[in-house]
């Protein structure tokens, strides 16, 4: 199956840039106008890329990130879906980083539950209780939590609809413009990372569950 190099969910803003920007060109708007139709075409193409990733570890057991970003936290707390005391993985989305989500095992999507929630400044520490999110349950002998949340710029989030086997790495959801993602690891998780270390979704060894 062929993947996309820019993802459909943005061909809506990258056309209408583009055809403002080409607008400006043709009817000779100001210079200005002209220069900032032109920046938020390129903005759109490369916010919407969809490079390709290879996983830095495919061993048993091996857990790669779900999410560009920064890692801005690593807690022990209770995870969504299944209500059990997990390591929480919190990774912060800048504008500038890819923000299409990658199952983060080799298994099954088992259950996803969409909450429509606000849409605080992630700098505020109930946003990640409060806001529109999206969670989804990956199993295999092992359950893994991901957890898509919007952010205050953030207004979707898009879920490919995916229920059932997935591969390592492999696509599933992005979020829209600035945003987090919390990862939910069973607490005999060997991490692998560190607070303040940037990660790349599909490609960036988080750890290795206890498989055995």
């Amino acid at each position: 199956m062929k993947t996309e190099i820019i993802l459909k969910e943005g061909y809506p803003f990258i056309f209408v840039s583009g055809g403002l920007f080409f607008i400006s060109l043709v009817f000779k708007f100001a210079l200005f106008w002209q220069i900032l139709f032109f920046v938020f075409f390129a903005f759109f193409v490369f916010f919407f890329r969809n490079p390709e990733r290879v996983p830095e570890d495919t061993s048993k057991g091996a857990v790669i990130s779900p999410s560009d970003g920064e890692i801005i936290e690593i807690v022990e707390t209770k995870a969504p879906l299944t209500g059990e005391n997990m390591i929480k993985i919190s990774i912060k989305l800048s504008l500038f980083d890819v923000h299409v989500q990658r199952s983060p095992i080799e298994g099954e999507i088992t259950a996803k539950e969409y909450i429509h929630g606000l849409f605080l400044s992630l700098s505020d520490k109930k946003a990640s209780e409060l806001n529109e999110q999206n969670r989804v349950l990956f199993s295999n002998a092992s359950k893994v939590v991901v957890n898509q949340i919007a952010g205050f710029i953030t207004r979707r989030i898009v879920d490919f609809g995916k229920f059932g086997r997935v591969s390592l790495g492999e696509r599933y959801g992005m979020i829209m413009f600035g945003s987090q993602v919390d990862l939910y690891l069973p607490k005999n998780t060997k991490i692998k990372v560190t607070e303040f270390q940037k990660v790349k979704a599909g490609e960036s060894l988080i750890g290795f569950l206890n498989e055995s």
